[in-house]
């Protein structure tokens, strides 16, 4: 796993494939990955006369063709991705992309940015300059930053920004010192998230017929993909490798509250054969859970989009099958054509 997605090497022959092309993440940098993933405010500004925010983490990947640009903060390398629609905001779309990638280009590329680079460099006590490729080669990026921009009523671009090991230290102690996340009491409870690996809707009828052995189809959810969930209160998507989940946004609110129409109440005899008819009828969620992740309250309120966090370890493989947060019984994840389903391996009727 590196904080920078890398080339997918060829597989070796025998291995499974499923996984192959998946973004790779070094354990080494993770801390440090996750500081630069903080949720934080807008950082707001101006360039070129134009009123400039810039959304400091996302998962967005860039549509557009991307010019790197080599800076150095400080005496530390940095690789800016800038899509090339906005050479137009910055008045470069006459000149080729490759005149802009040395001199005299790269010096029309910082004073195009200045507006941008003056306060940055006042506020953190850091030069910020455009350089040439070359002049950067010895620390390569281990780590990147997906900045989501805006310029006035421009549509929002997907910015990459790559940093060495050493440049990332120093824009996470910048962002934590002239960014920093609000800090909140209760900060070292514990709270267990359930990561749902998939769901169904059965009436209470379809879950008394279940026996170990069935098969049942799930509602389709992307590959890949589960759910983080803080009981009924807080839920966020994710995507899985192996034990590692990527957060695609910050956990919100779940809004639980449903509204029942009201009908005419059945009185006498037929009131008990309505009620248990109605019972049976009655919708209940089916959900797989794959695992947990145990996090402190100051964590959560810190995770955003592209936070990665480990799932717990597990007693038995499988998933656990869960019915109004009760656990009723095992299964397994299973094809079913296109889309997903779950085996029953054992389970206790309700």
């Amino acid at each position: 796993m590196t904080c920078r997605e890398r080339e997918c090497l060829a597989p070796e022959p025998g291995t499974d494939t499923a996984l192959s092309g998946l973004p790779i993440y070094d354990p080494q940098w993770l801390t440090l990955h996750n500081r630069l993933h903080r949720h934080r405010a807008p950082w707001q500004g101006h360039c070129a006369d134009q009123p400039v925010s810039v959304l400091l983490a996302g998962v967005t990947a860039p549509l557009e063709p991307l010019l790197d640009i080599h800076l150095s903060l400080g005496n530390h390398p940095l690789v800016l991705q800038l899509p090339t629609p906005a050479l137009e905001v910055l008045g470069l779309a006459n000149y080729p992309l490759e005149h802009l990638q040395r001199l005299p280009g790269v010096l029309l590329l910082e004073l195009a940015l200045l507006s941008l680079i003056e306060p940055l460099e006042q506020l953190t006590g850091q030069s910020l300059r455009v350089v040439e490729p070359g002049d950067m080669a010895d620390s390569p990026p281990v780590l990147s930053l997906m900045l989501q921009v805006q310029v006035a009523q421009h549509s929002l671009w997907a910015v990459p920004l790559h940093m060495s090991a050493d440049a990332a230290r120093l824009i996470a102690k910048l962002l934590d010192q002239y960014a920093a996340p609000a800090t909140q009491s209760l900060a070292a409870l514990c709270l267990p998230l359930a990561v749902e690996g998939g769901e169904t809707w059965l009436s209470v009828a379809e879950l008394r017929s279940l026996r170990p052995g069935d098969v049942l189809m799930l509602e389709d959810w992307p590959e890949a993909q589960v759910r983080l969930a803080l009981g009924a209160h807080l839920q966020a998507r994710a995507e899985r490798d192996g034990d590692t989940l990527k957060l695609l946004e910050q956990p919100t609110a779940v809004n639980s509250l449903k509204e029942h129409p009201m009908s005419v109440t059945t009185v006498g005899s037929d009131l008990d054969t309505a009620l248990d008819t109605t019972l049976d009828d009655l919708p209940l969620k089916l959900v797989c859970q794959v695992g947990s992740v145990d996090l402190s309250l100051a964590q959560l309120r810190e995770l955003g989009a592209g936070s990665l966090v480990q799932l717990a370890p597990q007693l038995h493989a499988g998933v656990d099958l869960m019915v109004n947060g009760r656990r009723v019984g095992q299964g397994q994840l299973v094809k079913i054509g296109d889309g997903l389903g779950v085996r029953l391996l054992s389970f206790c009727t309700p």
